[in-house]
């Protein structure tokens, strides 16, 4: 997986699919977006954009991408899309292709919080795959920051002096596993503790 963190990545096209790989990037990379116009979404993701006709011209693509560490071809014409992979080509610049021919870089699925980063992919082969696992862990886990968070607590206790027979993992994964724990969980982090110390006399 390539860090873009602080990396300028451009994108060509405004619709969704634009404002959707825009979104990806957002808070981590400079992104700069190139469009004729702009989906209503790009007016909540905090990137640059810029209204141009996008050209045919293979130098003139060459030009704009020449300082960019990523470009993203996100146009709905394939045949746009595939002039500027080869643009980004000649320039030796990592492309992802958005339709058409495929590029050098596929963007999994991403889900992020305070605690952690999961990353699905399918290789670029079905896409909608990717999304179905997000959306399914994102409803499964709405609560995963503040269950690391339990978890780092369980953690602590037991690197102290109330460290039982049973072995940290075996704890942190029964514990967790519990759904009377994600219950007491929806209720904030002192009743999930609380529930804890009360049924696994932590």
């Amino acid at each position: 997986m390539i860090d873009f963190t602080g990396k300028k990545v451009i994108i060509f096209g405004g619709g969704v699919i634009g404002a959707r790989k825009a979104r990806y990037f957002a808070y981590e990379a400079d992104v700069l977006v190139y469009s004729r116009s702009f989906h209503p979404e790009f007016q909540e993701i905090p990137v640059r954009t810029e209204v141009c006709n996008l050209t045919g011209d293979l130098e003139i693509l060459r030009n704009m991408i020449h300082d960019a560490s990523l470009v993203i071809a996100a146009t709905s014409d394939p045949e746009l899309n595939e002039l500027i992979e080869s643009a980004c080509a000649r320039e030796h610049i990592w492309c992802n292709v958005a339709a058409g021919k495929r590029g050098d870089v596929v963007l999994p699925a991403k889900i992020s919080g305070n605690r952690y980063v999961i990353a699905v992919s399918t290789s670029g082969s079905v896409p909608a795959v990717s999304r179905l696992v997000r959306e399914e862990i994102e409803k499964t886990f709405p609560d995963l920051d503040d269950l690391i968070l339990l978890g780092e607590w369980i953690r602590d206790i037991y690197r102290g002096d109330r460290a039982g027979t049973e072995s940290y993992d075996t704890v942190l994964y029964t514990v967790l596993r519990d759904p009377e724990t994600r219950k007491a969980l929806t209720n904030g982090m002192n009743a999930a503790r609380e529930y804890v110390q009360r049924r696994f006399a932590l």
